[in-house]
């Protein structure tokens, strides 16, 4: 069953692809900051000893693997493309704010969104928590099948397992 690419493309949607693309982008950061880090531990113990240039250069190796792989990927194609072809796998939707209060005061706010596929794989995407309603009732609206909003009982059911939040 396929779905409406109008709402795929509406702009009720566009915080989720944005958080997407912020996770890949600083997944994509950490790559360079792992070459660089590398590369300069190297450069930097090169006369001093033979056991750091080694692990430098591993860990520059690693990063340029690791940049290798995220330059193939396309994380908000490829969710978009799930959510026209198959949006059956989707079976529960819930969000979850989370408000930091020291001392009584509230001085941050965050919000996850969380899409449980039919075989128990979860995914978890960071918006901000004004956001998070607004595309909770685009998804509402592409997801007819799924299910939405937090309970245990939904949870025991996909998860199998409680989680204790308190």
């Amino acid at each position: 069953m396929q779905s409406d690419d109008r709402i795929i493309r509406h702009p009720g949607l566009v915080p989720l692809w944005e958080s997407m693309e912020r996770e890949h982008r600083t997944k994509q950061l950490l790559a360079v900051g792992a070459v660089v880090a590398g590369l300069a531990v190297s450069a930097l113990s090169l006369p001093h000893s033979a056991v750091f240039p080694f692990l430098g250069a591993l860990v520059a190796t690693l990063g340029v693997y690791w940049m290798y792989r995220l330059l193939g990927e396309q994380p908000a194609a490829a969710w978009r493309e799930l959510l026209r072809e198959e949006p059956t796998r989707i079976v529960w939707v819930y969000g979850l704010v989370t408000e930091r209060m020291p001392f009584g005061l509230n001085l941050m706010r965050s919000a996850t969104l969380y899409l449980v596929e039919a075989n128990g794989e979860m995914n978890d995407f960071s918006l901000h928590p004004d956001q998070l309603l607004l595309v909770t009732k685009t998804l509402n609206r592409l997801l007819p099948h799924a299910e939405f909003g937090y309970t245990e009982e939904r949870e025991l059911r996909y998860r199998g397992e409680l989680t204790r939040f308190k």
